[in-house]
């Protein structure tokens, strides 16, 4: 065999293996799984939503649930941000009164299980991100008192309120659905969240920002509660396909293939060709 067979052999093995590399790391350690990147910090890039877990840098995200919409799958939208500097447990605040460990659940990489200890106090968090929805279950062995606070800058409307109606922090009728809307400037779209309460609350307050509403303050007592939120957002004018991060993996060994096709063809044929036109031209 030739050098040069040998070297583009060498070639082709070697761009198309390339391709395979981020096909094998989401088959293997990153599809659809909860990710360490940092001291308790944790990410989830899911098809429909992107969470993020302890945010390093002020560790207040826990979780800050984020929208890919379709129309623009490569953008993060945020929906809901779970507060842990706001939130307190019988009277504790969960940021700064307890202990936080945090690990990926050994019986899914789509849900992640974080204790809060502190004496005579156990709660857990445990947070599954699926392709419709996220869920956050809080639970404990013995009833306690929840002070929780979720944040988003800023709901136009909260279960049909807009600021319109409400100049000052209300009280809104316990339900166990809360709807909001929001506008997102970047893609000047606008969207809607849902978060769907286990069990009534005592109380729900919301709080005026601006034009619309920053936070929603839920109260309840019970051994435990789940909150499952999603959102969607519609396209401001006509949507065009797009390409989602998800779909690269698939689509670079297509690419690689194509890339080594082309060059063998090129370099069999090319000089061919070459050859040809040079005789006719004499």
């Amino acid at each position: 065999m030739k050098v040069k067979t040998l070297v583009t052999v060498f070639f082709a093995v070697y761009i198309i293996s390339l391709s395979f590399i981020p096909l094998i790391q989401n088959t293997l350690l990153a599809q659809n799984s909860w990710l360490g990147y940092g001291t308790g910090a944790y990410s989830f890039q899911g098809e429909n939503y992107y969470v993020l877990f302890n945010d390093p840098y002020d560790g207040s995200s826990k979780p800050h649930v984020q929208l890919t919409p379709v129309f623009a799958p490569n953008d993060r939208i945020p929906l809901v941000e779970f507060s842990d500097w706001t939130s307190y447990i019988d009277g504790f605040n969960f940021f700064n009164d307890f202990n936080a460990t945090t690990r990926v659940s050994t019986f899914s990489t789509q849900t992640l299980e974080v204790n809060y200890t502190r004496p005579g106090i156990f709660i857990q968090k445990i947070i599954t991100v699926s392709p419709n929805n996220v869920t956050v279950k809080i639970i404990s062995p013995k009833e306690f008192t929840a002070d929780l606070e979720l944040w988003r800058w800023v709901m136009t409307s909260v279960n049909g309120i807009s600021i319109n109606g409400s100049s000052k922090p209300m009280k809104i009728p316990t339900t166990t659905q809360i709807d909001f809307t929001f506008q997102d400037p970047g893609l000047q779209s606008g969207g809607m969240g849902k978060i769907l309460l286990s069990r009534v609350p005592v109380q729900i307050m919301i709080y005026p920002y601006e034009q619309g509403f920053n936070m929603i303050a839920i109260d309840f007592v019970n051994s435990e509660m789940t909150f499952t939120v999603s959102g969607s957002m519609k396209a401001a004018g006509p949507t065009f396909p797009t390409l989602n991060y998800t779909d690269l993996p698939y689509i670079l060994p297509v690419v690689a293939v194509l890339v080594v096709a082309i060059y063998v063809l090129v370099d069999k044929y090319g000089k061919t060709f070459k050859n040809r036109s040079s005789r006719v031209g004499r």
